[in-house]
């Protein structure tokens, strides 16, 4: 397989001069260079559009954590919140609990004075 392989490339060599292909290998040669002023002005103007990608994304970034920040301030607000009114309700389970046991005490004395 080699053996034509390398036979088929001689064929090629030989039936196109050295000179013959240099000169495709020029016009290559100034192809790319065109290629390469198109090309580079279209990096530039890709750069230029993800640098405004970027800031957008930096910009929309800032916004999501300002957002955030104010979520979990107003969380630290509400869990302080939280815990006074479980206070209160504690100190109000506290009174309830009282308030039972002076209705208790105050039922046996209304009974006692009623025998």
């Amino acid at each position: 397989m080699t053996s034509t392989t390398t036979a088929s490339e001689e064929d090629v060599s030989s039936r196109f001069p050295r000179t013959d292909r240099s000169g495709f290998s020029r016009y290559n040669r100034d192809a790319n260079a065109s290629g390469n002023l198109v090309s580079s002005s279209t990096l530039e103007k890709k750069i230029e559009d993800l640098e405004k990608e970027v800031v957008r994304e930096r910009q929309e970034n800032l916004r999501l954590v300002r957002l955030m920040q104010d979520k979990e301030e107003m969380i630290g607000k509400l869990k302080e919140e939280i815990d006074l009114l479980n206070r209160d309700l504690d100190d109000i389970e506290d009174e309830n609990e009282q308030l039972k046991q002076e209705n208790k005490t105050l039922l046996k004395v209304v009974g006692q004075l009623t025998r």
